[in-house]
């Protein structure tokens, strides 16, 4: 018998698979959402960062989240297509090191957060962005 967690994990995993068409990006805020297709990130200025000895190219997330329509000062929620949750805040998401790697095998990718010196916030077979206001600081 599966334990309602469970249940609701799986649930939870096959709609963040399902958030976008294959070969796109959901950008969501609480108002909107909009499938950014990787053909478009392929597009924007690609960027080269190196973690340990891998190099990873893409665009910055900041600059992925603009063509979506999400200025800066928001907080993003990314989801990878296994249910994996990091939520990088937005002075993270405004670096010029913060990039959405394009071209990566299939275990990876088609698109992964990489966020050098933070490997925890990285997330691989990345499907949605969820973005909100950040938060206040006191």
């Amino acid at each position: 018998m599966l334990r309602p967690s469970l249940v609701l994990a799986v649930a939870l995993a096959a709609s963040a698979c399902s958030a976008a068409p294959a070969g796109a990006l959901e950008v969501q805020t609480a108002a909107r959402s909009e499938s950014l297709p990787v053909a478009r990130l392929a597009e924007l200025p690609q960027v080269e960062v190196r973690v340990g000895d891998r190099r990873y190219a893409g665009p910055l997330l900041r600059e992925a989240l603009l063509v979506a329509g999400i200025p800066a000062g928001f907080d993003v929620e990314v989801v990878g297509a296994d249910g994996y949750k990091q939520t990088v805040n937005a002075a993270t998401v405004g670096r010029d090191d913060v990039i959405v790697a394009l071209g990566l095998p299939p275990g990876e990718g088609p698109l992964r957060l990489v966020v050098p010196g933070s490997p925890g916030l990285s997330v691989k077979q990345v499907v949605a962005l969820r973005a909100t206001p950040a938060a206040a600081t006191l």
